[in-house]
């Protein structure tokens, strides 16, 4: 939603005139989209009229776009002006707004729309980056070892303490950061669904003597993610209902007391199988 004061005018402007800030446009440029446009032949009739924003220091940035301004940059056509829809005084939040609310009937993947709801200001989306962020984790789209892709587990855990929203989410990516450091198998959708939906099940556990359980099983969280795959072929589960599945099967391991139930998945393999996996 557009709160400041603000104008549109339509312009002719050249494409190589407009930049991309990539905390507003946070997608980058689709290269096979103009690699295939290019092939198709460039046409400057079908470029339709780009959104950009018209900023306080003189220069203008993608809105919405920058895909057909680097189409134009790879036919040897961007200094020719064309139609743009320019928004005058927005802010850098409002920016966001509009990039977002302009590609919400789009496919683009969620952690570009993620970061684009960081940078709008939206409640939700500062929450989780404060409680990845408190953890060791970001939230990004980048290679790094503590990045996390996997936007919609964590909206999802967000959500799934509704009492107390957060409380699951920062739970799971204590226990992980704690019990595997910073690696990105930690925080991969599969194992960090199946420990959040442990740790909602079962709020009556040890959170230490399951992070020391988890610290020293065999191959780390890779191996419990596979352990959980092999779950889903030999059942009717889903990946993280297999993680689930293992990870009460660690935590009861030389218990006596204070053990938890596991869930009764359908076999669709001879049950050997299931017990194969989870020992």
């Amino acid at each position: 939603m557009l709160r400041t004061s603000h104008t549109t005018t339509i312009e002719e402007l050249a494409p190589s005139a407009i930049t991309t800030d990539p905390v507003v446009n946070t997608r980058p440029v689709d290269r096979s989209w103009v690699s295939r446009k290019l092939r198709e032949g460039f046409d400057v009739k079908r470029l339709g009229v780009p959104t950009v924003s018209a900023r306080v220091d003189g220069s203008h940035i993608w809105v919405d776009g920058q895909n057909r301004g680097a189409l134009c940059l790879a036919a040897d056509r961007a200094d020719i002006k064309i139609s743009m829809k320019v928004f005058h005084g927005l802010t850098v939040e409002e920016e966001a707004e509009l990039f977002l609310g302009l590609n919400d009937n789009r496919r683009v993947q969620p952690i570009y729309k993620f970061m684009a709801e960081v940078t709008a200001g939206r409640p939700e989306a500062l929450a989780i980056t404060k409680i990845a962020t408190s953890n060791g984790w970001a939230v990004s789209d980048s290679s790094a070892s503590n990045a996390i892709h996997a936007v919609a587990a964590l909206t999802h855990l967000y959500k799934s303490s509704p009492e107390s929203p957060g409380k699951t989410l920062k739970d799971t990516l204590a226990i992980v950061a704690t019990a595997w450091g910073i690696v990105p198998e930690a925080v991969s959708a599969g194992v960090i669904l199946g420990l959040g939906a442990f740790l909602a099940d079962c709020p009556e556990i040890d959170h230490q003597i399951l992070t020391k359980k988890l610290s020293s099983y065999p191959g780390g969280p890779a191996s419990l993610l596979g352990k959980g795959r092999g779950l889903r072929e030999a059942t009717a589960c889903t990946v993280s209902q297999g993680v689930d599945q293992v990870i009460r099967t660690v935590y009861n391991s030389g218990r006596r007391n204070g053990r938890v139930s596991t869930w009764a998945v359908p076999v669709s393999q001879p049950g050997p199988v299931q017990e194969a996996i989870l020992a």
